[in-house]
């Protein structure tokens, strides 16, 4: 090339761009640049005249942007480009380590994460299907066990039939009943221990000893039609817990179902007791162990999701919450450096303070008292059972609320955010599909 003035013809995919000869030397290595070199010596394209125009079988559209890249040191890209078909034509010029505006390079990031949401979507939705057709009715198993397909599908599809709906309504009012027979025995319970049962010392510091005195007040005594009623719903329980087990075609993995391990569990209260019979009226703190047990009834009402199986939007939070247990493991541990450091610094804020005369005794009798306080007033509880009484206790609890009213929102966007993605890219995926049913 003679001069840098002179004009070059770039035909690229039969568009024709022209330029300077000092435009494409702007970035030295590159394939354009490559172009306005003389040619060697002795060689027939030396000896001819110079070639002005050169023709590239490339995309036209994106050669644009590149051109434009050369004239203006910036690096742009149509909205709609595919970021590796974009990156190809960048290494085919010779222009694979350059930037991209950040407007675009914007958009592309969001296209990507669109993509790596929609990719971690559709998985999530495989092995979903993947673990049904596991736990789906195998078919040829043989007339002996034909029923067994046939009995899984209506104890664990709700909306497989209006059979499966009636008994998923009938295990579920067992449930409530079983609930309302556990609310009704607790204040028996309350009952007995208030009369029974006086706390002593109530008003110490929360490091400070309880002691208990027993009174000859009230017996523990249950009513009997309670615990037939409880053995009514057991026996229900027992049945279909049963006939869930037999037709299972996975076995391992309903005994590893931590439901399926709560409904077993739930059996062992109302036996107990009618083994043990009146022995229990004697041992009251059987009966609370019991009555912990009998906690795990509402667990039972869990399976009430079983008639939302479709719902998009639960599938989807549970997809995020799965997805974000980094983000969760990482605000846990911040929280726990929170409270170890507040509860240290509280400690011996309290302990400095209560060195002047006339300032008291401090609430707390061990450091386990003090991560306590940390616990309710990072989190803005403040039940006041433990409070700091120094100046400097009391800026201490200044902070400490202040920093977890900051640390507790620190979550919520980022399952916001996330959950909005996941919802649109599952809005998306249903309506791609033909039969619009997820």
């Amino acid at each position: 090339m003679e001069g840098l003035d002179d004009k070059l013809i770039l035909n690229v995919g039969g568009m024709r761009h022209e330029t300077y000869i000092s435009t494409v030397r702007a970035f030295p290595g590159t394939r354009l640049y490559k172009l306005t070199e003389p040619p060697p010596p002795g060689t027939a394209a030396a000896q001819g005249p110079p070639v002005r125009e050169f023709f590239f079988d490339r995309n036209p559209e994106l050669f644009g942007y590149v051109l434009g890249y050369y004239r203006t040191r910036q690096l742009h890209c149509p909205a709609n480009v595919c970021r590796d078909v974009l990156e190809e034509e960048l290494a085919y010029w010779g222009l694979a380590e350059a930037p991209l505006a950040p407007c675009c390079w914007l958009k592309l990031s969001g296209k990507e994460t669109r993509a790596q949401d929609f990719l971690s979507w559709e998985a999530c939705e495989n092995a979903h299907m993947d673990e049904r057709l596991l736990l789906n009715p195998i078919e040829g198993q043989g007339l002996r066990n034909a029923w067994k397909p046939w009995l899984w599908v209506l104890l664990d599809q709700p909306q497989s039939s209006l059979g499966a709906k009636c008994l998923s309504l009938i295990s579920t009012l067992f449930a409530v009943c079983a609930l309302v027979i556990f609310f009704q025995e607790t204040e028996v319970q309350l009952d007995y221990f208030s009369a029974n049962f006086t706390p002593m010392g109530h008003g110490v510091g929360v490091g400070g000893n309880h002691q208990q005195q027993q009174n000859n007040g009230l017996v523990y005594r249950r009513a009997p039609h309670l615990l037939y009623l409880e053995l009514l719903c057991a026996l229900w329980f027992g049945t279909e817990l049963f006939a869930r087990a037999i037709s299972c075609p996975d076995k391992v993995r309903f005994l590893c179902s931590p439901l399926n391990l709560a409904d077993i569990f739930c059996l062992f209260p109302v036996l107990v007791e009618l083994v043990v019979g009146d022995k229990a009226e004697q041992q009251p703190r059987l009966s609370l162990t019991l009555g912990a047990i009998r906690s795990l009834y509402v667990l039972k009402l869990v399976r009430l999701l079983g008639f939302l199986e479709k719902s998009l939007a639960m599938r989807v939070l549970v997809h995020t919450l799965h997805s974000s247990w980094k983000e969760v493991c990482a605000f846990l541990l911040i929280w726990v450096a929170e409270i170890l450091f507040f509860g240290l610094l509280f400690l011996y804020g309290e302990l400095l303070g209560m060195s002047t005369p006339g300032q008291g005794e401090p609430h707390f009798g061990d450091i386990f008292t003090c991560l306590w306080w940390t616990v309710i007033t990072l989190t803005t509880v403040g039940y006041g059972d433990v409070y700091p009484l120094s100046a400097l206790g009391q800026l201490t609890a200044a902070v400490t609320a202040t920093v977890g009213m900051c640390t507790g929102v620190l979550l919520v966007p980022v399952l916001l955010v996330r959950f909005q993605r996941y919802y649109a890219v599952a809005l998306a995926r249903q309506k791609l599909r033909p039969s619009g049913i997820l």
